[in-house]
């Protein structure tokens, strides 16, 4: 586990078959000065939704890009996220997925990750 995904705490919920769902509490030190989300921590939760999807393939990747569109500003509560496969190519996979607060999509984003080894 890596210092990040430590401090992190993000749970996965599942991972398997391209798909991924992750769980995650919000913490006070995840807010920024007008005491909402950080919009850097909702891009982390998507970044680790849809990388888990793609890893789900049994593949080592990592992110080469990644595109977010926040739609709700987040205050508090417990964040869930869901990324799934969108292709799988031999060193490119594409991967879109989206992270919700009771129920109600806040941001959504696309990726693309890259083989490793």
């Amino acid at each position: 586990m890596s210092p990040f995904t430590r401090w992190f705490q993000v749970e996965v919920l599942r991972r398997e078959g391209g798909e991924a769902e992750l769980r995650l509490p919000v913490r006070e030190e995840f807010l920024q000065g007008r005491g909402v989300v950080h919009g850097g921590i909702l891009a982390a939760l998507l970044d680790t939704a849809l990388g888990n999807a793609v890893g789900s393939l049994g593949v080592e990747v990592v992110t080469a890009e990644l595109s977010v569109s926040y739609l709700k500003p987040v205050r508090g509560g417990v964040l869930h996220a869901r990324g799934y496969v969108l292709h799988a190519g031999g060193r490119l996979f594409h991967a879109a997925g989206e992270a919700l607060l009771e129920g109600e999509r806040v941001a959504w984003a696309k990726g693309l990750f890259y083989r490793v080894g």
